[in-house]
């Protein structure tokens, strides 16, 4: 299995459009409405360029997004956040994760967590909050499987935090 993870960029093509497209709309707390058309897509990665900037509008925080792709296939999209602000503590964290509809329980949710926090702690992130849906299982023991503790539920949203300072031993996965 050769796994593959690329920063969104301007050139992003037919692969990414078609899997936005495939996501649809808001599933899971993911929240991002597919492109319906080529204008949109190039905005869209426009707005994705924007929103990596270090330097954001107040009450904004910088973040990246990135594609999974598992022999050269994309399976799913990670947005990582390093730095949060109120809003993020309560509903949305470090990273948000969404696996394609047609790749999911083949374990690739696991898998886009561990590199997600990876990539958070080459970034100085030592402590990463992760938050799901309390009905949404599978994500919840894919964080789990990463290290994550469940600190808290409220409203139906459970918050998980990763200590980032340990590696997370590849056979636990």
């Amino acid at each position: 299995m050769k796994l593959e993870m690329k920063k969104s960029n301007l050139n992003d093509g037919v692969d990414v459009y078609k899997f936005l497209y495939d996501l649809g709309i808001g599933e899971n707390g993911f929240h991002m409405t597919p492109p319906s058309d080529e204008i949109e897509f190039k905005e869209l990665l426009k707005k994705f360029l924007k929103d990596s900037e270090e330097i954001q509008p107040i009450g904004r925080v910088m973040q990246e997004i990135y594609w999974m792709y598992i022999d050269n296939e994309i399976v799913g999209i990670l947005k990582l956040r390093p730095q949060l602000n109120g809003n993020l503590l309560i509903n949305g964290g470090n990273m948000g994760i969404s696996i394609s509809p047609k790749f999911r329980g083949n374990g690739y949710g696991k898998l886009i967590i561990k590199k997600g926090v990876e990539l958070l702690k080459e970034k100085g992130v030592y402590k990463v909050l992760i938050t799901i849906y309390e009905n949404n299982i599978p994500s919840r023991k894919a964080v789990e499987s990463n290290g994550g503790i469940l600190y808290d539920i409220n409203e139906g949203l459970c918050r998980y935090w990763i200590d980032n300072t340990v590696d997370i031993d590849k056979e636990q996965l």
